[in-house]
């Protein structure tokens, strides 16, 4: 009697490891879908809901559960940066709940009003209403900032497991996929203004890069893009601009290629044209990044070099160390390079971030 019930429960078993493989699976393709859709809250719930499936079944450091994970991360870094308004866009529901406040706003004045006629006691209870309503909107305010912050870290969380699950992995589909993690690690940190650490992440991703694709890869290009940006931000514009280069430098194989197999007619010409075009499109925007990175770096020695005309005098002589060698040695070494990295802070904070699809 024992093995004759221990047969139905082993099956059910299977049936069930089945379902979640199965269900995890239809998650992660509506996930993708939300997140062309541009619909980024569903997709990040479809991406939790799949992570968790299968981490529980799986277990968090399994092979299984790598790609859940970096789209859980993926979606989590888009839905930071909507909120952040990096691209532009407010979240769906901001303006009705602007809306709704107006609304109950007018609406306690009125009541108000009423009160006049009733009392000084009465005006007194909505007058604590009104109060409580302003500190539960202050209190809501605090929350949404703590979930933004929630969310770059749990993106971090996320695209550091994937990227773990990966890299041990020593398939080339693999080390690509950890390239991939790095790249959006690298987004995550630019996102936090952490540049130093972004700069890490994209070097990491562009030496797997580097190892398995070709020279004209599009992802190459992409990833010198982000290494030019963090290079920018992080106020090294001469490494910016030689990134900026070479991503530009990668595009222009890209089409050499492409051309050259058009000519040869073989197959896939539309869409050859169509990548062809689409990478010409690119080329504006990157250069433009180049002349601001230049324009920042004259900027920023323009600054240095008027902080040390004023600290020596702000005479044109004052620039060499001859006879007013002794005015600069009675400032302090400390002073002087907090200043200039002031400065220099100060200008790159008047360079909007631009984000570039390659």
């Amino acid at each position: 009697m024992a093995e004759e019930s221990a047969a139905p429960s082993t099956s059910v078993d299977k049936t069930d490891s089945m379902d979640v493989d199965g269900e995890a699976k239809k998650l992660l393709g509506l996930g993708q879908k939300n997140l062309v859709m541009g619909d980024i809250p569903a997709a990040v719930n479809a991406f939790q809901e799949a992570a968790s499936m299968l981490g529980k079944k799986y277990g968090e450091t399994a092979n299984e559960c790598a790609e859940a994970f970096f789209f859980y991360g993926k979606s989590l870094l888009e839905l930071a940066r909507m909120e952040n308004g990096v691209l532009g866009n407010a979240l769906e529901g901001v303006q009705v709940e602007e809306e709704e406040e107006k609304a109950e706003d007018s609406m306690a004045e009125s009541a108000d009003n009423v009160d006049e006629t009733e009392g000084s006691e009465e005006e007194d209870k909505e007058n604590d209403k009104a109060e409580d309503k302003e500190n539960d909107s202050t209190v809501e305010e605090k929350e949404s900032e703590e979930d933004e912050v929630g969310n770059l870290e749990l993106a971090w969380d996320m695209l550091e497991l994937a990227k773990v699950i990966y890299k041990r992995q020593d398939t080339k589909e693999a080390q690509l996929h950890a390239a991939q993690a790095h790249l959006k690690l690298g987004e995550v940190s630019i996102e936090s203004e952490n540049y130093i650490q972004a700069v890490e992440e994209f070097h990491s991703c562009l030496t797997l890069q580097q190892k398995y694709l070709e020279a004209h890869d599009r992802l190459l290009a992409e990833t010198h893009y982000h290494l030019g940006l963090a290079y920018h931000y992080n106020n090294q514009y001469d490494e910016a601009v030689l990134q900026f280069s070479k991503s530009m430098e990668v595009i222009d194989k890209r089409m050499v290629m492409l051309t050259e197999r058009l000519r040869a007619k073989g197959e896939g010409l539309a869409e050859d044209e169509k990548e062809i075009e689409e990478l010409k499109g690119l080329l504006p925007e990157i250069k433009e990044k180049i002349e601001d990175s230049k324009e920042s770096q004259k900027s920023a020695r323009v600054a240095e070099l008027a902080l040390k005309a004023t600290l020596v005098g702000g005479s044109s002589s004052s620039f060499s160390q001859g006879t007013e060698s002794s005015l600069t040695s009675t400032i302090a070494v400390g002073q002087t390079a907090d200043g200039a990295s002031q400065c220099i802070t100060d200008i790159s904070h008047l360079v909007r971030k631009k984000v570039c699809v390659i």
